[in-house]
Protein backbone atom coordinates (compact mmCIF):
# COMPACT_ATOMS: atom_id res chain seq x y z
CA UNK A 1 0.00 0.00 0.00
CA UNK A 2 3.22 2.71 1.07
CA UNK A 3 4.83 1.44 -2.56
CA UNK A 4 1.43 2.49 -4.02
CA UNK A 5 1.24 5.75 -2.85
CA UNK A 6 5.04 6.53 -3.70
CA UNK A 7 5.22 4.64 -7.51
CA UNK A 8 0.92 6.11 -8.48
CA UNK A 9 2.63 10.22 -8.64
CA UNK A 10 5.87 9.13 -10.31
CA UNK A 11 3.82 7.26 -13.05
CA UNK A 12 1.22 10.41 -13.13
CA UNK A 13 4.31 12.53 -13.80
CA UNK A 14 5.79 10.43 -16.29
CA UNK A 15 2.36 10.44 -18.70
CA UNK A 16 2.38 13.98 -18.43
CA UNK A 17 5.14 14.80 -19.37
CA UNK A 18 5.05 12.42 -22.05
CA UNK A 19 2.04 14.17 -23.75
CA UNK A 20 3.61 17.18 -23.39
CA UNK A 21 6.82 16.30 -25.29
CA UNK A 22 5.76 16.18 -28.90
CA UNK A 23 7.75 14.18 -31.68
CA UNK A 24 9.65 16.18 -34.19
CA UNK A 25 8.53 16.40 -37.67
CA UNK A 26 11.59 16.41 -39.84
CA UNK A 27 10.64 17.45 -44.18
CA UNK A 28 13.47 16.86 -46.57
CA UNK A 29 13.58 17.87 -50.66
CA UNK A 30 16.36 17.54 -53.25
CA UNK A 31 15.75 20.74 -55.61
CA UNK A 32 17.46 21.27 -59.20
CA UNK A 33 19.14 24.04 -60.28
CA UNK A 34 16.55 25.51 -62.21
CA UNK A 35 13.87 25.37 -59.42
CA UNK A 36 12.10 21.85 -60.14
CA UNK A 37 11.40 20.08 -56.93
CA UNK A 38 13.24 16.10 -57.92
CA UNK A 39 12.27 14.62 -54.66
CA UNK A 40 10.89 15.24 -51.41
CA UNK A 41 9.65 13.54 -48.74
CA UNK A 42 6.24 14.24 -46.95
CA UNK A 43 4.90 16.63 -50.45
CA UNK A 44 5.82 19.51 -47.91
CA UNK A 45 6.64 21.87 -50.99
CA UNK A 46 4.19 22.93 -53.38
CA UNK A 47 6.08 25.78 -55.93
CA UNK A 48 9.53 27.06 -56.13
CA UNK A 49 9.99 30.58 -57.10
CA UNK A 50 13.77 31.05 -58.42
CA UNK A 51 15.18 34.11 -59.02
CA UNK A 52 18.90 34.39 -61.17
CA UNK A 53 21.19 37.47 -60.16
CA UNK A 54 24.24 36.91 -63.39
CA UNK A 55 27.38 36.50 -61.84
CA UNK A 56 25.92 37.10 -58.05
CA UNK A 57 23.66 34.92 -56.70
CA UNK A 58 20.27 32.45 -57.44
CA UNK A 59 17.65 32.76 -54.51
CA UNK A 60 14.97 29.93 -54.49
CA UNK A 61 11.54 30.89 -52.43
CA UNK A 62 9.82 27.47 -51.28
CA UNK A 63 6.67 27.77 -50.65
CA UNK A 64 4.91 25.43 -48.58
CA UNK A 65 2.27 23.29 -48.94
CA UNK A 66 -0.51 24.70 -46.23
CA UNK A 67 -1.81 20.89 -45.61
CA UNK A 68 1.16 19.75 -44.42
CA UNK A 69 3.24 22.89 -42.78
CA UNK A 70 0.39 24.83 -40.12
CA UNK A 71 3.06 25.73 -37.77
CA UNK A 72 6.58 27.74 -38.51
CA UNK A 73 9.73 25.49 -39.14
CA UNK A 74 12.06 25.64 -36.24
CA UNK A 75 15.29 25.13 -37.97
CA UNK A 76 16.04 24.28 -42.00
CA UNK A 77 19.13 23.11 -43.41
CA UNK A 78 20.56 23.38 -46.88
CA UNK A 79 23.33 21.69 -49.04
CA UNK A 80 24.63 22.22 -52.37
CA UNK A 81 25.38 18.66 -54.49
CA UNK A 82 25.56 20.28 -57.80
CA UNK A 83 28.10 18.09 -59.27
CA UNK A 84 28.04 19.31 -62.87
CA UNK A 85 31.67 20.62 -63.16
CA UNK A 86 35.08 20.70 -60.47
CA UNK A 87 33.99 24.46 -59.69
CA UNK A 88 30.68 23.91 -59.13
CA UNK A 89 31.76 21.24 -56.13
CA UNK A 90 34.52 23.21 -54.85
CA UNK A 91 33.13 26.94 -55.28
CA UNK A 92 29.23 26.16 -54.72
CA UNK A 93 27.76 27.45 -51.41
CA UNK A 94 23.79 27.42 -49.92
CA UNK A 95 22.51 28.94 -47.06
CA UNK A 96 19.23 29.30 -45.60
CA UNK A 97 18.17 33.21 -45.38
CA UNK A 98 16.67 34.29 -42.80
CA UNK A 99 13.76 32.52 -40.51
CA UNK A 100 11.71 29.96 -41.84
CA UNK A 101 7.63 30.94 -42.10
CA UNK A 102 5.01 28.92 -42.21
CA UNK A 103 4.38 29.94 -45.60
CA UNK A 104 7.85 29.75 -47.18
CA UNK A 105 11.45 29.23 -46.68
CA UNK A 106 14.36 31.25 -49.19
CA UNK A 107 17.51 29.33 -49.61
CA UNK A 108 20.77 31.45 -51.35
CA UNK A 109 23.13 29.88 -53.50
CA UNK A 110 26.28 31.44 -55.03
CA UNK A 111 29.91 30.54 -56.34
CA UNK A 112 32.33 31.83 -54.22
CA UNK A 113 35.96 32.68 -54.90
CA UNK A 114 35.76 32.31 -58.66
CA UNK A 115 38.49 33.71 -60.77
CA UNK A 116 36.63 36.19 -63.08
CA UNK A 117 32.88 36.18 -63.95
CA UNK A 118 30.89 33.38 -61.80
CA UNK A 119 27.97 33.74 -64.31
CA UNK A 120 25.04 31.11 -63.80
CA UNK A 121 24.90 30.33 -59.69
CA UNK A 122 22.34 28.03 -60.00
CA UNK A 123 22.60 25.47 -57.98
CA UNK A 124 20.99 21.73 -56.87
CA UNK A 125 20.83 21.13 -53.13
CA UNK A 126 19.55 19.03 -50.51
CA UNK A 127 17.04 21.24 -47.79
CA UNK A 128 15.41 19.38 -44.71
CA UNK A 129 13.62 21.48 -42.38
CA UNK A 130 12.39 20.19 -38.51
CA UNK A 131 10.03 21.54 -36.65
Amino acid sequence: MKMTRLIMPLLLGLVFQTSAMAKDQFFTARVGADGTVLRQWPQWISEVERRAQPNYFTQYTLKFNPRIIQQDPGYCSVSPIDAGSHDRQMHGQAKVIGNPQVTHATVMTQLVDMKGASGDNSLEFLVMCIR
